[in-house]
């Protein structure tokens, strides 16, 4: 009976290390999906949404090139921390709570007047990374900051036109 206890505890421990060891490896096309979106915008737009989507989530701007295209923000993040601590041969699974500095630097650059490009790259506790579910976050921020920076163009124009 406590063989097969201890077999559970060690096979639940091992599906515990399996899962939180980030398994789930993305291909070079995820990647590129992730990290690249093609937008509506002029470079202008397209530059002033990105510092407004990173900043409304609480990222602080460290360095704006509007010239360059290049605009990086960080934020520290308190997260929970999963790890195995072995107890004489019992592993036994903890929860604490760490921290996660997130670094996110966007390229902008223009296609065409009224399109333009925008590249995202993730660094996390200093580790390049491709996060679907964060980077997935910034981009509906800054199509959202988009929306909210042209809206009052377009019903200025409509303003000035009647």
């Amino acid at each position: 009976m406590q063989k097969r206890r201890l077999m559970i505890i060690a096979a639940i421990s091992l599906a515990i290390v399996y899962l939180s060891s980030g398994c789930n490896e993305l291909t070079q096309s995820e990647i590129k999906f992730l990290e690249t979106r093609e937008v509506d915008l002029p470079y202008d737009e397209a530059y002033q949404a990105a510092i407004n989507g990173l900043f409304s989530l609480g990222y602080t701007i460290e360095h704006s090139d509007k010239e360059s295209g290049v605009v990086s923000g960080r934020r520290n993040k308190k997260a929970a921390k999963m790890s195995v601590t072995f107890l004489l041969i019992l592993p036994l699974p903890t929860v604490g709570e760490g921290s996660n500095e997130e670094a996110i630097t966007f390229l902008i650059t223009r296609q065409e007047p009224d399109v333009s490009l925008l590249r995202m790259k993730v660094v996390i506790n200093g580790k390049p990374v491709a996060n679907r579910e964060l980077m997935t976050e910034i981009w509906q921020r800054i199509e959202r900051e988009a929306m909210l920076e042209t809206r009052p163009r377009e019903q200025n124009e409509k303003g000035k036109s009647e």
